[in-house]
């Protein structure tokens, strides 16, 4: 089973970008390298929610700052293989919006829930099959 590693430090940082940015929904790519086992994220990089919704309960990440990405990590060796969004006053699972949004069959996506002062966060994976299915996958901390 494929497990999404993460460092304390970047979880730390996601949940205070969550903080910061409700009652919308903040985002972030993820990117690292992928193995047979496990997403190793080496490092995020927080976007600003660019959505043309309702920013609340919606969130598009910078399609600039992806192509960027994806050209760094690249020249790099690594991939852009994920993303990250919060739900505010919204559990960590993923909801019938960004199951209907996950086109990227692979990706990791990590959700981080908030319910007034408890935050939560949960990583799921797109299937290679079907991306609009997104599976729970243990989250390790590194």
């Amino acid at each position: 089973m494929t497990m999404l590693r993460l460092s304390g430090a970047h979880l730390s940082a996601l949940e205070a970008e969550a903080k910061r940015a409700a009652p919308h929904e903040a985002c972030a790519l993820l990117v690292g390298v992928r193995t047979d086992d496990a997403v190793t994220v080496s490092d995020i990089h927080i976007s600003p929610n660019v959505t043309a919704g309702n920013p609340a309960r919606m969130f598009e990440v910078d399609p600039g700052l992806h192509l960027r990405l994806q050209r760094q990590a690249r020249d790099g060796g690594l991939a852009v293989v994920g993303v990250w969004h919060s739900h505010p006053g919204g559990a960590a699972r993923p909801s019938a919006e960004d199951r209907a949004r996950s086109e990227m069959a692979g990706w990791c996506w990590l959700i981080t829930g908030m319910s007034g002062n408890v935050m939560e966060t949960q990583a799921f994976l797109a299937k290679e099959d079907d991306a609009h299915q997104l599976e729970p996958v243990p989250l390790v901390l590194v």
